[in-house]
C-alpha cells in the first residue's frame, strides 16, 4: 500500500496564500489525497513531501516553498524574465509558478504544451494569483494596475482546523 503524501504548512492563523497553495496542489493527482500537516516543528516539516509558507527556505528542487526569509525577493519575472510580473511571490504564487501549467493542463484536460495552457497560465496569474501575492506581501491591490478581484472581501483568516481549512479551500 502506498504511503499518503503530506503537504506541510504552518499552524496558527491562516491566510489566503497557504490555503490557495494547498488547494492548487490538491488539484494534482499526486497530491489529491494528501494529508495537510499544520506545524512549525522542523522535524514534522522534514517528514512532509512538500512544504508551503513555512520552514524558512525556498528550494523548489526539494519541494520547499516559503517566502518569509529576509533574502527572498522573487517575482514571476525574476524566476522567468519572459513574464512581466514583478509582484513579490507568496507561497501561492510560488506553487503556481512551479505547478500552474500542469494544474491548468489537468483542469483543461489538455497537453501541457497546448498553447492555451500558456495563455491561461498568464491570465490566471494576472487576474487572480497576483492579488494573493500582493495581499500577503502587504502591497495595496487598489493602487496597483492590473491587480483587481473580489478576493480582498473574502475572509479566510482564522485558526487552523481541518474543517476551517477545508472551508477556506472551497472558498478560494
Amino acid at each position: 500500500m502506498l504511503r499518503m503524501l503530506k503537504i506541510g504548512t504552518h499552524n496558527g492563523h491562516f491566510h489566503a496564500d497557504e490555503v490557495l497553495a494547498c488547494a492548487l496542489l490538491k488539484i494534482m493527482p499526486k497530491y489529491k489525497s494528501s494529508e495537510i500537516v499544520r506545524t512549525r516543528d522542523p522535524k514534522q516539516l522534514g517528514e512532509c513531501d512538500i512544504v508551503v509558507d513555512v520552514g524558512g527556505e525556498y528550494k523548489p528542487d526539494n519541494l520547499r516553498f516559503d517566502h518569509h526569509q529576509k533574502s527572498f525577493t522573487h517575482s514571476v519575472h525574476s524566476l522567468d524574465n519572459k513574464y512581466k510580473y514583478v509582484t513579490k511571490l507568496s507561497s501561492a504564487g510560488l506553487v503556481y509558478f512551479h505547478f500552474g501549467k500542469e494544474i491548468i493542463s489537468i483542469l483543461q484536460d489538455t497537453d501541457i504544451n497546448d498553447p492555451i495552457v500558456e495563455v491561461l497560465f498568464v491570465k490566471v496569474y494576472e487576474k487572480f494569483i497576483e492579488e494573493v501575492d500582493a495581499i500577503d506581501n502587504g502591497i495595496s491591490t487598489h493602487d496597483t494596475e492590473g491587480i483587481r478581484s473580489t478576493l480582498t472581501s473574502a475572509d479566510v483568516s482564522g485558526p487552523l482546523t481541518q474543517t476551517g481549512t477545508s472551508r477556506a479551500m472551497i472558498l478560494i
